[in-house]
């Protein structure tokens, strides 16, 4: 009997709005039927990043479990963020590769298929690259935030042009970046900063995929406190780099 390539893909929630678990049942059923062709299979991780259990009903869960086919939901009671979030689910998950992107899918599925594709033809580490529209569609504070860490991506952790949009939520990687990933700290948003110098600065091979907005995607708010506190992650690695 052939033994076939799992890929996980993980998608961490925090307080889901509205009727979200449409959006995911739709995108995993499409990923599901794609991987299927590529003689793959889809292995899909939900996580709660401290959110109450009611966000989360039994019967919108089961919509997923039905349109996924493989599927494992975990949770904890405290939110912690990103970054902590997303190791707890990589620490866990099985499979030959893994890919996270945001729950709400801000991409279009399509993206988390030519992250495999990139995977499957050497990479050890890929990473999404945002386009003209998604920057256009960000708020003032959201355009500030991320133009600032691409200057301290270049500027101070010296990462080439091709990976300076480490932001973009969506990345994947083999066993080697799995690796490379769980050395991670940084709980909140930076730890993906964190992820791609430490594979840049690690030789390994890293490859970049064209991310496309989700037609009708709203942005969350994003205050000067998260924006402080980020700052601050930041440093942190910086410190770290240099320590090392």
């Amino acid at each position: 009997m052939e033994n076939k390539s799992t890929v996980d893909l993980i998608l961490p929630f925090y307080h889901p709005k509205g009727d979200w678990e449409q959006r995911v049942a739709e995108s995993v059923s499409y990923l599901r039927k794609q991987f299927e062709e590529k003689n793959l299979v889809l292995s899909v991780y939900m996580v709660n990043d401290g959110s109450d259990l009611s966000y989360f009903p039994e019967d919108k869960l089961d919509h997923i479990r039905n349109a996924a086919g493989k599927f494992q939901f975990l949770s904890y009671p405290e939110n912690h963020g990103k970054g902590y979030c997303l190791r707890y689910a990589v620490s866990r998950a099985e499979g030959e590769y893994q890919i996270y992107t945001d729950g709400d899918f801000p991409f279009l599925p399509q993206s988390v298929v030519d992250a495999c594709d990139a995977l499957l033809a050497g990479a050890d580490v890929v990473m999404g690259i945002r386009s003209k529209d998604y920057k256009k569609a960000l708020s003032p504070l959201r355009k500030m935030l991320s133009s600032g860490v691409r200057k301290m991506n270049r500027f101070l952790l010296n990462l080439p042009e091709q990976y300076l949009d480490t932001q973009a939520g969506l990345k994947g990687f083999n066993g080697k970046g799995r690796e490379m990933f769980l050395k991670t700290k940084v709980e909140t948003f930076v730890f993906d900063t964190e992820f791609i110098m430490l594979s840049f600065r690690n030789n390994l091979k890293i490859g970049t995929i064209p991310l496309t907005l989700r037609p009708g995607l709203t942005f969350s708010r994003m205050g000067f406190r998260i924006m402080f506190r980020e700052l601050l992650q930041f440093l942190g690695i910086l410190k770290r780099l240099r320590l090392s």
